[in-house]
């Protein structure tokens, strides 16, 4: 009877060691420091964004003054080249009239000089002295002294008789010359002041902003324009979802109040991200394949993307 009990129990403890030995050869529970934490996916990442123009153009005038007039509000469609807004211009027409009359006067000084130095004793020295050379750089002229007069030794302006007389003349020529450059330049910048008296829009577009109104003084970034024809989403995902977009790659997007959804591409994926409540989140620009009809800038926007 005794060894009957000892093979029972010598049974049971088999059945506890193979019991023992099966679970031991299972996958063992990993610990908190070897676990790793995936993103559980479900084929497609979503983020929420707003629509945008693909570019948006700030405006300002280019000089100082009193705005006489805008002619637009924010929401406005507007053309390439169409007038939006202008300064007062009586002083920059004023200032442009200034510069032509003195370009005008220095022109004429110079015609002078150069009659009076044609109509000189010396002329002939003038005339191969201030003589401007061909050859040298573009914008400095060089001047030849070599004439070759009348009697045959000694040339140049002693032929001539006056070589002091000569000299004050081709002075005086580069002196006017000089002062018809500075003119023609102080003209040209009086006529880009003018222009900057009124802003026209560069693109065709959507007015987005205007912060500006009749009497106020002119400053910086007056009105901005967006480029509509060309319309973008951007949206923000987090750093567990961005790792599954690539440049190219297609989504849809869905507008509250538009039924259905609208496709797009992604085209910029930002590389540095932004960090809120602890919270690590993406920039992300898709671009929408057609321009849904009735899209308002600045809506809000729902974008779903497969993963990659």
């Amino acid at each position: 009877m005794r060894w009957i009990v000892a093979g029972v129990a010598a049974v049971v403890a088999i059945g506890v060691t193979g019991t023992i030995m099966l679970t031991s050869g299972s996958t063992p529970t990993p610990t908190a420091g070897d676990q790793t934490v995936e993103r559980a996916s479900s084929g497609e990442v979503t983020a929420k964004g707003t629509v945008q123009p693909i570019t948006t153009q700030n405006l300002s005038f280019s000089v100082s003054g009193t705005v006489s007039s805008v002619s637009v509000k924010a929401g406005d469609s507007v053309t390439k080249g169409q007038e939006l807004a202008r300064i007062d211009q009586a002083d920059a027409k004023e200032a442009v009239a200034t510069a032509e009359d003195e370009l005008a006067d220095a022109k004429a000084a110079l015609s002078a000089v150069q009659a009076s130095a044609s109509a000189s004793p010396s002329a002939c020295a003038t005339s191969s002295a201030a003589r401007p050379s061909t050859s040298g750089t573009s914008g400095s002229a060089s001047y030849s002294s070599s004439s070759s007069g009348t009697g045959g030794s000694g040339g140049g302006a002693a032929a001539c008789g006056n070589t002091g007389k000569t000299q004050n003349f081709i002075s005086s020529i580069l002196s006017a010359k000089q002062s018809v450059n500075t003119k023609t330049a102080a003209l040209a910048k009086a006529e880009r002041e003018l222009a900057g008296t009124v802003i026209t829009a560069p693109v065709a577009g959507k007015v987005l902003t205007v912060s500006i109104k009749v009497g106020d003084t002119a400053k910086s970034n007056v009105i901005s324009i967006g480029v509509v024809s060309t319309m973008v989403v951007k949206a923000s995902f987090s750093e567990a979802d961005v790792v599954a977009l690539t440049m190219g790659q297609s989504a849809t997007v869905a507008l509250p109040g538009h039924d259905g959804e609208y496709t797009a591409k992604i085209t910029e994926i930002a590389q540095t991200g932004v960090t809120s409540s602890n919270l690590v989140t993406y920039s992300v620009v898709l671009t929408f394949d057609k321009v849904p009809d009735g899209i308002l800038i600045g809506q809000s926007a729902n974008v779903t993307v497969s993963a990659a």
